[in-house]
């Protein structure tokens, strides 16, 4: 499917263009509003994207989450678990830090400015979690810098085993002042993966008690400590495109070391510090979401080459033989996890909204105009369930219907619609409102393509969508 853009709006037969035009002009807001950082936009090679995607299945990786993450060798069980969230939480102490990274987005979090010098009461909120979730599966501590709070750090665990026996536990952290001994107390307390972040360009704190910006081999020797004593010790880090020589570097040594594996991240611009990121000649992707909407994850908006540099990282070490895990995650990775959430795990499922497995909006198919009455007698035909107002005057004639059916309509009348361009695709999420009640809103629409036909008809029902 394509995404509706404002070009749309223009060869769109009259009927379709008022409801398209308000697609159309989200993402044309969303673009001026990126314009305002300052910052060049930059268009993907989509075709070249696409070719490195490829290249890598064939040298075994594998696509996860409807294409948004890429993985070859081992994997955390939390990355799994990550694309819908469940039972899933993360929590930290507070989001102090003794760095000052220009690329950093916890400004962006809730209650930053409250908790970068206080800490938050997190027994409070794991009891609230057992008593509303019951069991977790998975739980995570990160900041800030955690290990600020060693102490503090390993009863977090502690009290997470003790809480949900059978979660697996894992910590976010620079690794800063840590050694084999604090290492060895953390896995004792329940810690079961450890996740680095390597700074390779950190600006030196305001703090005048934090240290300076570390060498990069100071670094990765501390992560070996870690090596044998934690279970699983990995690197998360972003890919900041010009820095692939470094990351070889740090990718060989946890490769030497037997660490588990690398997650590298989608690297992102956090809607402040543009001068850093001007300074050192970055762009955004000027088209930094297949469906724009108001997300919630802090890393804000996507840097370009970011993504074809991580794929350059991983085939790369494919050649090289590394053992080491390499996975790489996008932004728009991080996304689907709240859509799943809000969107209720589709348990809200109704005609003729039908709820994705691939990126968890809920999805329905509509024509408008003269086409509405054509779909609307077929869909009759079919027994098929339709909404709306097909046999009104052509320009307010609409016909919404659940994607399920595309395979079963005739063929020649969804060739036809799809040939115009006319066939269309909405997304919907459910939004919470005043008074503790919710609403079910279109964001996102799309213009149904024939491959996306092709898949219907081949893979049956919402095997496309």
């Amino acid at each position: 499917m394509r995404r509706v853009d404002q070009r749309d709006t223009a060869v769109l037969p009259p009927a379709y263009q008022g409801y398209a035009r308000r697609f159309a002009e989200v993402s044309a807001q969303l673009r001026r509003t990126m314009e305002q950082f300052g910052l060049p936009l930059a268009q993907d090679d989509a075709h070249e994207l696409a070719a490195a995607r490829k290249r890598l299945v064939q040298a075994g990786a594998h696509l996860r989450n409807d294409g948004k993450s890429i993985v070859y060798g081992a994997l955390s069980p939390a990355c799994e678990r990550c694309r819908t969230g469940e039972r899933s939480v993360s929590q930290f102490i507070s989001l102090a830090c003794p760095r000052n990274c220009w690329f950093c987005f916890n400004a962006n979090q809730f209650d930053y400015n409250e908790y970068r010098s206080n800490r938050k009461d997190w027994r409070v909120e794991m009891d609230a979690y057992a008593q509303s979730m019951g069991k977790l599966d998975y739980v995570a501590l990160t900041g800030g810098e955690p290990l600020l709070y060693p102490d503090e750090a390993c009863a977090f665990f502690a009290y997470a085993k003790r809480l949900n026996p059978q979660a697996h536990c894992r910590l976010y952290t620079s690794g800063w002042g840590a050694g084999r001994g604090l290492f060895e107390r953390l896995a004792e307390s329940g810690l079961d993966e450890i996740r680095f972040s390597v700074k390779i360009d950190a600006e030196t704190s305001t703090n005048r008690e934090a240290p300076q910006a570390e060498s990069l081999e100071r670094q990765v020797s501390r992560i070996s400590l870690a090596v044998g004593v934690v279970p699983s010790v990995m690197v998360e880090m972003p890919v900041v495109p010009g820095e692939q020589d470094t990351l070889r570097t740090v990718m060989r040594r946890l490769d030497d070391m037997g660490a588990f594996g690398i997650n590298l991240l989608e690297f992102c611009f956090p809607l402040h510090n543009a001068a850093s990121y001007a300074t050192r000649g970055f762009a955004l992707r000027s088209d930094p979401y297949r469906i724009p909407y108001d997300y919630r994850y802090a890393g804000a908006l996507p840097v370009f080459g970011s993504e074809q540099a991580a794929y350059e990282l991983m085939q790369w070490g494919i050649r090289q033989g590394l053992r080491l895990g390499m996975h790489y995650c996008s932004l728009e990775n991080k996304n689907t996890a709240q859509i799943f959430s809000q969107n209720h795990a589709g348990s809200l499922d109704m005609a003729p909204y039908r709820f994705s497995q691939r990126d968890f909006f809920y999805k329905v198919l509509r024509v408008f105009g003269a086409d509405a009455a054509h779909v609307a007698e077929e869909l009759e035909r079919i027994g098929a369930q339709a909404d709306g107002n097909p046999f009104d005057d052509a320009l307010q004639a609409v016909v919404a219907f659940d994607p399920k059916w595309l395979a079963r309509l005739d063929a020649d009348l969804v060739d036809g619609l799809v040939k115009r361009g006319v066939l269309l695709c909405a997304s919907a999420v459910v939004e919470s409102v005043e008074g503790g009640k919710e609403r079910f809103r279109e964001v996102g629409l799309a213009v149904v393509e024939a491959a996306d036909v092709v898949r219907a008809r081949e893979g049956g029902e919402m095997a496309w969508v």
